[in-house]
Formats: C-alpha cells, structure tokens, sequence
C-alpha cells in the first residue's frame, strides 16, 4: 500500500513543477495518474483486512483537513507569479494536485506510524 502513497506524492510534485514551468501544456503529465492500476495489477497488492480499511478512513479524514489548507493558502497566494504564470489562473488544478499530494503524504504517515 505504500507504493500508492509514495506514487502519489511523486506524481503530484511533477505535476506542480511541471505546470509552473510548461505552463498549460504542463497540466498533460497529469495523465502519468493513468499509470497507477497498471502498476497496481503488476504488483499483486493483496486485498485490505479491516484494519488496513480503518487506516484508509482516518487517511481520508486527514486529507479533507489539510486539504482545506490548501485551499485557503492557493487562494492568499493567487496573486503570486512564478515563472511567468499566476497561480490564481491555475487555481483548480493546484488544488486538485494539492489533495492528491496530502493523500498521499498521509497515507505515508499513517501506514508508517500504525
């Protein structure tokens, strides 16, 4: 289960650099997300017992908490411009990017720590 956190977290952070510097064209490596259950089959996850689902629902909880967050910091912030591109035009894929990132880093500090 850890390699979909850390899949996560990865993928996102490319996303992000990837948007500041190709601008718009830089949202296409969002498609790298289309990876995942291939490589999930690949690796033969086994199903979850209940207490790796207990762990899902405190992950989600965790994630809707500081994703809000993010969502206020991207909005003090839409003013700011880096390399070019202001960050109050890109707002709704930032904080797409920014939930899939606290999932994952969730994730990641849940299943290490439990």
């Amino acid at each position: 289960m850890l390699f979909r956190f850390y899949f996560q977290v990865i993928v996102s952070l490319i996303c992000v650099i990837g948007l500041f510097l190709f601008g718009e064209k830089g949202i296409s490596l969002i498609a790298l997300f289309a990876l995942l259950p291939i490589l999930m089959r690949i690796k033969k996850v086994p199903k979850l017992d209940e207490r790796e689902q207990q762990l899902f629902y405190k992950i989600g909880n965790l994630t809707l908490g500081i994703s809000i967050l993010f969502v206020v910091l991207i909005n003090y912030l839409s003013d700011l411009v880096i390399n070019g591109i202001q960050v109050g035009d890109n707002w709704m894929i930032l904080i797409i990017l920014s939930m899939i990132f606290t999932q994952g880093l969730a994730g990641i500090i849940v299943f290490k720590t439990q």
